[in-house]
């Protein structure tokens, strides 16, 4: 059984937490949380009703002695600060936040030293689907671009939404236009899916996004669009914002659960 530990005890950490405790993601048991707010690893050790270290302390996280994998759910922050610790203390890792994986040396870094180590850097797919076809003609492509729609409030907050906070936002309005390490810099919290796809394709700086503030909007929608020598790929996904973090969808975390279970199990794997 695959003990794994949990960075990031928010909305996301906690049904990620859940969806293992419940058996959801095969064949793991969550032995360890870590969050820097107080309290929060804590009271999610409470809700998940069983005995695990609940800590504030990188160290003492990582000093676990039954810790072999561990699913971030906190920040690009947290990825830079801690994923190389992590590493280092010969653990398997899991990000979710994947815009903090947009920089080449920051990346390629990371990417050695687990390979030196003989340990999986695993970056899910997230709210995004189409990332295995992507990948299969990264070779191929010679465009790629991201259309993603929100409502405003799932914007809020973002650098890049700053001088649209006070603006009552009446029709479509496209906040940003640009490549997609542009982005991931201005609407860290928003737009994981614009890192994921350029990892799986042209890279950060070819992967072009345009992020558009719908009033209407009801639903998170990402519309991918790859064009190359093999032809034309095209992808939308409409998606439900998550209940109580509208930044993100219910997909991405689904698709971290599925990717712990694939890392905890040995049987058949579907897809590339």
């Amino acid at each position: 059984m695959t003990a794994i530990g949990i960075l990031g005890c928010g909305s996301i950490g906690r049904e990620i937490a859940l969806a293992v405790q419940q058996g959801k993601a095969g064949d793991a048991k969550i032995v360890g949380l870590f969050d820097q707010v107080q309290g929060s690893a804590s009271l999610l050790a409470k809700d998940l009703g069983i005995s695990v270290i609940a800590t504030e302390s990188i160290e003492e996280f990582l000093s676990i002695a039954e810790l072999a994998f561990v699913v971030e759910c906190a920040s690009p922050q947290a990825v830079y600060d801690y994923s190389t610790k992590i590493l280092s203390a010969e653990k398997d890792l899991l990000v979710m936040s994947s815009g903090a994986l947009v920089g080449n040396d920051f990346t390629d870094k990371l990417s050695k030293l687990a390979k030196s180590l003989k340990l999986r850097l695993i970056i899910p797919s997230g709210a995004l689907g189409g990332i295995d076809a992507i990948k299969a003609v990264k070779h191929e492509l010679e465009t790629v671009t991201l259309t993603t729609i929100k409502p405003p409030r799932g914007l809020k907050g973002a650098p890049g939404f700053k001088k649209w906070e006070d603006t009552q936002i009446l029709k479509p309005t496209i906040v940003f236009e640009g490549p997609a390490m542009e982005a991931t810099k201005l609407f860290p919290a928003n737009v994981n899916v614009a890192a994921t796809l350029g990892l799986a394709g042209l890279g950060s700086l070819n992967t072009i996004i345009k992020i558009i503030a719908d009033p209407k909007a009801k639903n998170n929608t990402h519309i991918v669009e790859a064009v190359g020598s093999m032809g034309k790929l095209q992808f939308v996904m409409e998606l439900e914002p998550h209940p109580t973090n509208p930044k993100t969808s219910s997909l991405a975390i689904y698709s971290a659960i599925q990717a712990i279970q694939e890392r905890c199990n040995q049987d058949i794997r579907v897809g590339t």
